[in-house]
């Protein structure tokens, strides 16, 4: 702090701080990250030098809201560590719940390694199985975090025509050994079928999938999702003429009525 200046003071503001640090502007920004976890990283930036006239790089703002997340809401890696705990306090509020953590523990040196967690809430199993008609949504997407992942899902379809959640898994990659696993998982949670029926699943083909449902439900058909189809169909065929014979062939509800539209479509672009 200066407290006696002798002369004139010529210079112009200095806009950089060494102690301006992303650990002491992480404890700042706390509040504004609890409250917006998206809050951009040039936010940062000009925040930093609305309040504090300080220019910081986009290097500093980003650890700066890493470090705020991280005191928010702990270490991503250490919350791997408490997965059983979880797993624990889950089971003994949700006796019904089916919860399934897998870990890989090839190598013996070092710590085992998170690999598979299945997730099924009681509640949500016994809605389906109550409430629900014997149709299953299958379907997998990537999942946006420090170690990536995919998160696989098993959706529903209640009386209201809605979308029920029945469970969901975090795996290490979409392919056949993962889906294979997750649908024993959901076999052992809501069985092979309901009431003598069985289910009928709709999916996009992921990968995988398809031979895994045929070796482990063996009355159940398969049918393919036409939102996915529809996107095929539309980058082969500009035609609306085309695109809006898909759509017929699609909402037929006889085979004479289907054979039809098919037909129609083949005669106009064979």
């Amino acid at each position: 702090m200066i407290k006696t200046l002798k002369g004139e003071h010529y210079y112009g503001r200095n806009y950089s701080n060494r102690h301006a640090t992303s650990t002491y502007l992480s404890n700042k920004f706390q509040a504004k990250v609890r409250d917006d976890p998206g809050y951009s990283i040039p936010g940062i930036v000009n925040e930093t030098r609305r309040l504090f006239m300080l220019d910081i790089s986009q290097k500093i703002a980003a650890r700066t809201k890493q470090k705020a997340l991280e005191a928010l809401r702990g270490n991503d890696m250490e919350q791997y560590h408490r997965l059983w705990d979880y797993v624990a306090t889950v089971k003994n509020s949700n006796p019904d719940s089916h919860i399934s953590l897998q870990i890989d523990r090839r190598n013996v040196e070092e710590r085992a390694i998170f690999q598979r967690i299945y997730y099924g809430l009681g509640a949500l199993k016994n809605g389906f199985l109550k409430g629900c008609r014997p149709i299953i949504g299958l379907d997998g997407c990537f999942l946006k975090s420090p170690f990536g992942d995919q998160l696989l899902t098993a959706l529903g379809r209640d009386a209201n025509e809605n979308m029920f959640p029945i469970s969901f898994a975090v795996v290490e990659v979409e392919n056949y050994d993962s889906w294979s696993w997750f649908l024993q998982e959901l076999i052992s949670q809501i069985g092979r079928g309901n009431k003598g029926v069985a289910y009928t699943f709709i999916s996009d083909r992921q990968k995988g999938l398809v031979h895994a449902i045929e070796e482990l439900f063996l009355e159940s058909k398969h049918r393919f999702c036409l939102k996915h189809m529809f996107e095929n169909f539309k980058q082969r065929f500009k035609n609306q003429d085309l695109r809006n014979m898909f759509w017929e062939v699609a909402a037929a509800t006889s085979m004479p009525e289907h054979e039809t539209a098919i037909a129609n479509l083949a005669r106009a672009d064979p």
